[in-house]
């Protein structure tokens, strides 16, 4: 199957040139073999971002940004692999095929039916908008004036109302689509009287996919039955599932493609989303009523990886909001947050202080550690003993996520202020915690800080063979040097390629290994041939370094061997061996 996979997204990627797909996005100007355009990831003047036609891959030389078609589009859409490569397949009109079905019928059956799921969900949502401003629908204007909606935001998040029962279930039904298909797509259900609407009485927040096609509804209660919930969500479906989904994540990402996102500012619910928009906090989002997940932080990510949570004021609020930053931080966000005054929602905060008002919250919120010592701190009584003691405990334990002493110097002083403990015996227990752990850290750094010129010599090497460079040496025994089993699986792929006679990109690479976790890969593909001079030299040189270093490395080892060794017969074969290995130096013999 993950044959299947690969040679069908060869295919798409065959379809989707980088050139024409980029330009969609950027205007290109083509300087020689080469396009070139203000990288859209980074603010810049002069454009930095380079595309390469003919190995189908990007870099830009500002940011560092690279990769592939589908890895640029992942970055512009703010989006996961398969939802990019969900993005490019419909571009060229290609049906993503589900690879766990096996049979043509199985893939068709499965795309008729998700097809058809959106078409239902579709029309569900204009029927719903439709009844929003008839009379009938009194009460959702009423909530709606309330609230202070305009049609602007009505429309923006394309709201409705579910006005009863069957009014949706008739209207469906006379436009061609079965009982069957409005259960699959979580809109109805059966009871005593036939099919009914699930949401009825409620009002209606759509909810968008990347393509800005309706997958499911979040519905409000309008009537004061209290044996209802609050809110209702689709069901999982087909082509919903909500605890991946984000309301306003579309609109985010549809501004994101114009201008930068600094920040996304995460929210309670619909309605302070809404408000947030209105008041011009274009980048702001909710969860559907789940827990924030490591998979909604994921899906952030894509957006921006700065991040203020602003959930309500109350206690729960609090307490939510502190399981939220601490997710985002995990996930390696910069997390602040913010606690508005008199347990108020952002919807409230607004009405009441303003848009200025919320602008300053927003900018002044505190960072992720701060709110969580102030979080622990919530209901201590200081006074005693045991009380403190415990918070101090806590307090000191929230600072194992910081990476220096630095960082945690300055959160002692919050801590102090908090306990009255004086910081010099905060300082002796924090360092009592992680003094081996920082010592270790340091080692490591310093280890990975430096690259032997072996090494630099290898991803030359390797280099030159992906970019098919006319003075490579195939004949050189690279494969028998390399230990990194990234460096041998790339080599093969190179190899079985020539030995097939099959013709490849550059951007072959994107689809075979995780790039983004492979720096050294990260440096082959973005290799700089012109820091070398005269390549060709240069190759022989690093094929040179490669053979000398190994030569010696065995030299070493012989001599060891020699000084151990006590037999005359196996002193006499190990001296003739060091002797040939001196030879091959001096004569700077490559190959036996």
């Amino acid at each position: 199957m993950a044959q299947d996979f690969k040679q069908w997204l060869g295919e798409l990627k065959s379809k989707c040139d980088i050139v024409s797909v980029m330009s969609k996005y950027c205007h290109l100007v083509q300087k020689g073999r080469s396009y070139w355009t203000c990288c859209p990831f980074h603010i810049e003047k002069t454009p930095s971002l380079c595309i390469y036609e003919s190995e189908q891959t990007y870099h830009c030389y500002g940011c560092r940004e690279h990769g592939d078609v589908v890895k640029f589009v992942q970055k512009i859409e703010s989006c996961d692999f398969m939802q990019a490569v969900e993005i490019l397949a419909k571009s060229v009109g290609m049906e993503v095929p589900n690879f766990s079905i096996t049979s043509a019928d199985g893939i068709e059956k499965r795309k008729k039916e998700k097809d058809l799921v959106l078409d239902v969900l579709n029309e569900a949502k204009n029927h719903y908008i439709a009844n929003l401003y008839k009379p009938s629908a009194k009460i959702a204007q009423e909530y709606i004036k309330k609230r202070q909606l305009t049609k602007k935001e009505l429309d923006d998040f394309a709201l409705g109302y579910s006005a009863d029962y069957y009014s949706l279930v008739n209207h469906l039904k006379a436009k061609g689509f079965s009982y069957e298909i409005m259960q699959k797509a979580g809109l109805v259900e059966q009871g005593k009287q036939g099919f009914y609407d699930v949401f009825a009485y409620r009002l209606m927040f759509p909810l968008f996919n990347m393509h800005n096609e309706c997958v499911g509804f979040s519905a409000r209660i309008l009537t004061q039955d209290k044996t209802k919930a609050k809110y209702r969500n689709s069901s999982n479906t087909i082509v919903f599932d909500k605890s991946n989904t984000i309301y306003g994540l579309n609109l985010v990402r549809q501004s994101k493609r114009t201008q930068a996102v600094d920040r996304v500012i995460i929210v309670e619910g619909q309605m302070d989303v809404i408000a947030m928009h209105k008041a011009g906090f274009k980048n702001t989002v909710a969860c559907l009523g789940t827990a924030f997940t490591e998979a909604h932080a994921r899906q952030l990510k894509l957006i921006s990886n700065y991040a203020v949570v602003c959930l309500d004021g109350d206690s729960a609020g609090v307490k939510a909001c502190n399981k939220v930053v601490d997710i985002l931080a995990k996930e390696g966000f910069n997390v602040r947050a913010v606690k508005l005054p008199n347990g108020s929602d952002p919807d409230e905060f607004i009405k009441k202080h303003g848009i200025d008002a919320m602008k300053q919250q927003i900018e002044n919120a505190i960072d992720y550690i701060d709110f969580q010592i102030d979080y622990l701190a919530t209901g201590v009584d200081f006074s005693k003993s045991d009380e403190k003691a415990k918070f101090v405990r806590q307090a000191i334990a929230l600072l194992d996520k910081l990476g220096s002493d630095s960082e945690k110097q300055i959160y002692l002083k919050h801590i102090k202020q908090l306990s009255g403990v004086p910081v010099d015996i905060l300082q002796q227990d924090v360092f009592k915690r992680n003094n081996q752990t920082v010592q270790e850290q340091k080692f490591d750094s310093q280890e990975l800080s430096i690259e032997d010129g072996t090494n630099r010599a290898i991803k030359c090497a390797l280099a030159s063979m992906l970019y098919k460079k006319e003075y490579v040496n195939y004949a050189f025994p690279l494969k028998k040097y390399l230990k990194n089993n990234t460096y041998i699986r790339l080599y093969d792929l190179i190899m079985n390629k020539r030995a097939l006679g099959q013709e490849y990109k550059v951007s072959l690479v994107y689809d075979e290994f995780d790039v983004d976790n492979e720096p050294n890969l990260i440096d082959i593909i973005n290799y700089n041939f012109e820091q070398n001079g005269n390549n060709e030299k240069y190759y022989n040189e690093c094929l040179w370094n490669i053979v000398e270093k190994d030569l010696k490395n065995r030299q070493s080892e012989l001599n060891e061997q020699f000084q151990k060794c006590t037999s005359a017969d196996e002193r006499k074969k190990i001296l003739l061996e060091i002797s040939n290995i001196i030879k091959k130096l001096k004569n700077r013999v490559m190959e036996d």
